[in-house]
């Protein structure tokens, strides 16, 4: 599956990774020819000193996994992120705030902060789990990105293939073509059809767990 080292996104997500599976996982990373790989904030440091001289590019979550932190804390987070050495950033936020109304006006200058913040740090992907959201509520969101323009999207936090095909389908109907969508995936067992299925369905990236690395970049 080397065919798809372009749209895999490996995950660093679990706490408590001890400093010899990161290094030896990193490792292997560099022999494999991954191409991203994102972690929680605890990690960022150590990780960009194991890839030290490397391409792969290095993402950090932001108010992962609940979502729950005032847009002033998301900002904070996002500055700090850049400043300890994200290449990008994927930034969590609450269903309800792309989905109400009334919240609208928050999310738009908290856009506009992520934009400037982004012009001098780094991409920023916002991100939502959908697994906790209904049909309409996913509908509105997609128009939203598309009124805006949005130019990205991250999907669920461990999603199974069905419910990511899902996502990807509506976000891909409704969100606009200027939309890339990553969605993320508790796994595929080494699989290639989901991966392909996904990337046709209106992914542009995949997000799977790190532990799937060998598996799928070496057959």
């Amino acid at each position: 599956m080397k065919q798809f080292k372009d749209v895999l996104s490996f995950r660093f997500l679990q706490a408590g990774l001890t400093d010899w599976l990161l290094k030896d996982t990193i490792t292997e990373f560099k022999a494999l020819g991954v191409q991203e790989i994102i972690v929680l904030p605890s990690d960022l440091r150590r990780v960009k000193q194991l890839l030290a001289g490397s391409e792969i590019q290095v993402g950090c979550v932001v108010d992962f996994p609940l979502a729950q932190g005032t847009i002033a804390k998301k900002a904070f987070e996002i500055g700090r992120s850049f400043m300890d050495g994200a290449d990008f950033l994927e930034v969590w936020l609450p269903a309800t705030l792309l989905a109400e109304e009334e919240q609208v006006a928050d999310l738009e200058e908290f856009m506009e902060t992520s934009r400037s913040l982004a012009l001098s740090g780094g991409e920023i992907r916002w991100a939502i789990n959908t697994a906790f959201m209904n049909e309409l509520a996913k509908i509105q969101v997609a128009q939203h990105l598309k009124a805006w323009n949005w130019p990205s999207i991250t999907l669920g936090q461990t999603l199974s293939v069905s419910e990511a095909l899902h996502d990807v389908s509506i976000f891909a109907l409704d969100g606009g073509s200027q939309l890339r969508i990553q969605v993320n995936v508790a796994g595929t067992e080494g699989d290639q059809q989901p991966l392909a299925a996904l990337l046709q369905a209106g992914a542009a990236k995949i997000g799977l767990p790190f532990t799937e690395s060998t598996v799928l970049l070496t057959e």
